[in-house]
């Protein structure tokens, strides 16, 4: 009888559990281990591990979360360890743990990683590098971006003077969901290209260098760009009244003590995904690994 292919998921958030319950349906043998047991009650057929090492050992593939690390050292893991004396392993062990045949996944690896799998010879798939997974990703983030919005304005979303900074995968879909509930959306960006496709979205547009030098009034501010945009000087000229939701990697968006100490109500929104919908962010997710697996022949 062959052997059922086993997939070792690691750490992360409730995306893990989606992504894990859609293997074991697929008829993959499923080992889990770094999430808060109670989360993994309604998980059929996976066996949760009570040591990272048992749920690697003999797998096929590992799947690492998104983010990889939050540390740049340690795996990403959502499990309550303050309580407890649970470790969390190095990314360098868990991959110094792996058989040269097994497939590692993970998402924003850092390029150091990058390099300790290859010189051991591992082979790592980010998966957060597919164009493909960053079109669907930017659905459950504008989602999440949307209800951040909605339970913290004392405001109607329809009618209210809404920003996007950037206008990439994740601010062109926030935009037109924005717009689908009505409110006035006008896109800051530096690319003359992203400007050009906001008008022919309909959207109002401001140059970003232009930005900084003019005062403009919105009632909630959705930053995508990856890097600071609102400085001392910025947000000292904004309303008081002003949200601005940083949705950009890291939240650097937003200088925080010059915000607490203007009065802005600032809000980091980061992996808005597995917060807001994991199921679907999961779905997306197994979707990328599976065609990879397909194509190493796994499957």
């Amino acid at each position: 009888m062959q052997r059922r292919s086993k997939i070792g998921v690691l750490g992360g958030d409730k995306r893990q559990l989606a992504l894990c319950s859609l293997f074991a349906k697929k008829g993959f043998e499923c080992a889990l281990w770094g999430l808060d047991p109670a989360d993994c009650t309604d998980l059929e057929n996976t066996v949760k591990c009570v040591d990272w090492k048992c749920a690697v050992n003999g797998a096929d593939a590992v799947i690492l979360p998104l983010p990889l690390t939050t540390d740049g050292v340690r795996l990403n893991c959502s499990r309550n360890t303050e309580s407890t004396d649970i470790y969390i392993p190095r990314i360098t062990e868990i991959i110094q743990s792996l058989n040269r045949s097994t497939i590692l996944f993970a998402g924003k690896v850092p390029p150091n990683i990058r390099r300790f799998a290859s010189e051991l010879g591992i082979k790592l798939t980010d998966y957060y590098e597919s164009e493909e997974f960053q079109i669907k990703n930017a659905v459950p983030t504008a989602e999440g971006a949307i209800g951040i919005a909605i339970s913290t304005l004392d405001i109607t979303l329809a009618d209210a003077a809404c920003a996007v900074v950037g206008y990439g995968r994740i601010g062109r879909t926030l935009a037109s969901r924005l717009k689908a509930l009505g409110a006035d959306v006008c896109c800051i960006a530096r690319s003359k290209k992203d400007l050009a496709w906001a008008v022919c979205d309909g959207c109002r547009t401001v140059k970003l260098n232009e930005y900084s030098s003019e005062k403009h009034c919105f009632d909630i501010i959705f930053n995508t760009a990856p890097h600071l945009i609102f400085n001392g000087d910025i947000l000292k000229s904004m309303s008081r009244s002003t949200v601005i939701v940083d949705l950009a990697s890291h939240g650097c968006g937003v200088d925080t003590a010059e915000a607490e100490k203007n009065g802005i109500q600032h809000i980091k929104a980061l992996s808005l995904p597995g917060k807001s919908s994991p199921r679907t962010a999961g779905k997306i997710i197994f979707e990328s690994i599976f065609e990879v697996l397909g194509e190493e022949g796994i499957l």
